[in-house]
């Protein structure tokens, strides 16, 4: 188990004018993340309280133009191998080890899976990656697990794999109703648990946590040992699990119940989780509290 600070803190997902993807510095990725945008039309199978999306904003489009995606991708792809991107604000305050291109990521305004651009947005950023010679830089899907049996989403997912892709999957819950009081969404937890198996048998997963305190409260001792024993079932069912990262807010939301749980708790849920499944890496990543 290892603790990381918090690095920097600003995740909005646009950059200058562009529409679709944008840079930052991802404590989870360790490094410069670009991100992909397939969802700017803000529109999502769950409606998390700690989502940082306003979606009381207007959008400024719906609709996803996969060239100008590639276009922008390519932008960025030369400013952060030249080293130009770290030449300007935010990114010139960035500590050198942290000024590195670690991935690619799918990570939307919505669940990027559920795009029907996914599956060719991976195939051309894919081709982007092999014509600038990054082999060790990731294709990341951060997903909330919804889409793993779409045939598209299969087929998007193989093609990532083969060009060192990972996948980020939520779970957030180990009961229904904690499930649906946090993600709010019509697919049952029961499917989620049921997509986690399907994808953990066919690709490697990393499994990635929210937990935070909500109307006042944190998750229950109850609560805490249900979600410990979907871990259990899912690798008694077989999935490769590569890590577990947990976290929680870091960053303002537009709920203002949604508060980030303190280091102290979130590592005492860490030390839990490890105590009963000490094969389980687990990485933490504290919130904006001590």
């Amino acid at each position: 188990m290892t603790g990381i600070a918090p690095a920097h803190t600003d995740h909005r997902r646009m950059w200058r004018s562009f529409d679709y993807c944008y840079p930052v510095i991802s404590r989870r990725s360790k490094g410069l993340s670009l991100g992909v945008n397939l969802n700017p039309g803000k529109a999502c199978n769950f409606d998390c309280v700690y989502c940082e999306v306003d979606r009381l904003v207007p959008v400024k489009r719906r609709d996803v133009d996969l060239d100008q995606v590639e276009d922008e991708m390519k932008i960025l792809i030369e400013l952060a191998v030249s080293g130009d991107l770290f030449k300007t604000r935010p990114f010139s305050a960035v500590k050198s080890e942290l000024r590195r291109l670690n991935d690619i990521a799918f990570s939307g305004d919505g669940e990027p899976s559920a795009a029907k651009e996914f599956l060719e947005s991976v195939g051309r950023l894919a081709r982007l990656k092999r014509q600038f010679n990054l082999t060790d830089v990731k294709l990341v899907l951060i997903t909330n697990a919804t889409g793993f049996k779409d045939a598209d989403v299969i087929s998007g997912i193989d093609t990532m794999m083969a060009n060192n892709g990972e996948i980020w999957a939520k779970l957030d819950a180990g009961t229904e109703n904690y499930y649906q009081a946090i993600n709010r969404s019509a697919v049952s937890l029961a499917q989620i648990i049921e997509n986690l198996v399907f994808a953990g048998k066919r690709w490697p997963i990393i499994i990635q946590t929210l937990f935070l305190e909500w109307a006042g409260s944190g998750p229950s001792r109850h609560e805490i040992s249900s979600y410990i024993d979907r871990l259990k079932y899912l690798l008694d069912s077989g999935i490769r699990l590569q890590g577990l990262q947990l976290h929680t807010v870091a960053r303002p939301t537009p709920e203002a119940e949604a508060r980030p749980l303190s280091s102290a708790t979130l590592d005492e849920i860490a030390n839990n989780i490890t105590s009963e499944l000490p094969d389980i890496s687990v990485d933490v990543f504290y919130g904006t509290v001590a």
